[in-house]
């Protein structure tokens, strides 16, 4: 089967253009607004959405059949220190991500973080039950001091996290995301996990977005951001559709969203192109969910679940090759002026302001 994707297996083919066709399927006055007509169609901008929709039907698949085992099954040999150690750093991290996940309309209704709770003598018996990419996020928010310093609300803040220190915890964080694009290229499990891993922390906590904007703001010297954009861009949002009906929904679209922020954060770019774009942003974000909440095959299943069961990992790995998110990462380099738009910028997204 010749197409333009030669990275995908033959299957992941067939889906991918079956999602790019079934765009031009569209409310005709939806689909003329954001791809244009038939005679000036935006390829781009089909691809991006294609790209987008792919990697959120992926995400679903993996969460769905990714395995759940004990915390012994990460530990090993470990000591008791070892034990009580991951038991404290699972209590940190699920102070944070309760309120996340009781919002969460993405995963299933058995979904894997079901016995965050010890309250039963039943559910104290099973302990803790983990995927590899609960545990993975769990060991980064606490081992990872920037992501901790985030979530603790501390980064803003030159006397908590002086400025070698802020350095330090970049480096840390650039280490990890090498160490995940070498990992990339040792299976296909590896490129999924890896791809899989930097795209959520990459949606929950934004850094190449707010690294890529602190340098855009020290090139044209800006000394404020359009916080509505920003909030469009890595934030979680209620978005009124012009086309009818409205979503709550976290903005996933972390390669997508690099195609528009020079635009969007130009100081020379008028206001009302300013908005048009961001408005058709927001009616991406609809299509995203539309699909994933909405969507079914001629015979009334979900297209997710649909997608889930004829898909497999050499597919979704194959997808990554060919869409790469590793092209988002770059390696930090700071100065006293970026140091400080990344503060501003950080405590931005962790405070919003009114």
């Amino acid at each position: 089967m010749a197409t333009g994707f030669p990275e995908m297996t033959e299957k992941m083919q067939m889906l991918y253009m079956d999602i790019i066709a079934s765009l031009g399927t569209l409310p005709l006055e939806k689909k003329i607004y954001i791809f244009g007509d038939d005679d000036n169609v935006d390829m781009e901008w089909v691809v991006a959405v294609a790209n987008y929709i792919t990697l959120e039907f992926i995400k679903y698949s993996y969460d769905y059949g990714d395995p759940v085992y004990p915390m012994r099954h990460f530990l090993g040999d470990a000591d008791d220190g070892e034990r009580m150690l991951q038991s404290r750093i699972v209590q940190y991290v699920l102070k944070y991500k309760r309120k996340e996940l009781e919002r969460d309309s993405d995963l299933p209704p058995d979904h894997k973080y079901a016995n965050i709770d010890m309250d039963t003598i039943e559910q104290k018996l099973r302990g803790y039950q983990f995927t590899e990419m609960n545990y993975f996020e769990h060991q980064n928010i606490h081992d990872l001091e920037v992501i901790k310093a985030i979530v603790e609300k501390r980064i803003g803040s030159a006397k908590k996290v002086p400025n070698p220190r802020f350095e330090d915890m970049f480096k840390q964080y650039d280490n990890m995301v090498e160490e995940l694009i070498a990992r990339s290229n040792n299976s296909d499990h590896d490129m999924v996990f890896a791809s899989l891993a930097l795209f959520t922390l990459e949606w929950k906590f934004a850094i190449e977005t707010l690294y890529h904007i602190a340098c855009l703001m020290e090139e044209k010297g800006l000394k404020e951001v359009n916080q509505h954009a920003l909030a469009l861009l890595v934030g979680n949002v209620w978005i009124e559709s012009q086309f009818g009906g409205s979503v709550t929904t976290d903005s996933r679209m972390v390669k997508e969203r690099r195609y528009v922020l020079d635009y969007i954060f130009d100081e020379e770019t008028d206001p009302y192109s300013k908005n048009t774009m961001m408005d058709l942003i927001k009616e991406i974000l609809v299509i995203g969910v539309h699909y994933k909440e909405i969507c079914k095959t001629n015979e009334g299943e979900p297209y997710k679940e649909w997608f889930r069961k004829e898909s497999t990992e050499e597919d979704w790995a194959s997808f990554f090759r060919y869409y790469n998110l590793f092209d988002i990462w770059q390696k930090k380099e700071w100065t006293r002026k970026r140091i400080k738009n990344m503060r501003l910028l950080l405590d931005l997204i962790i405070r919003p302001k009114e």
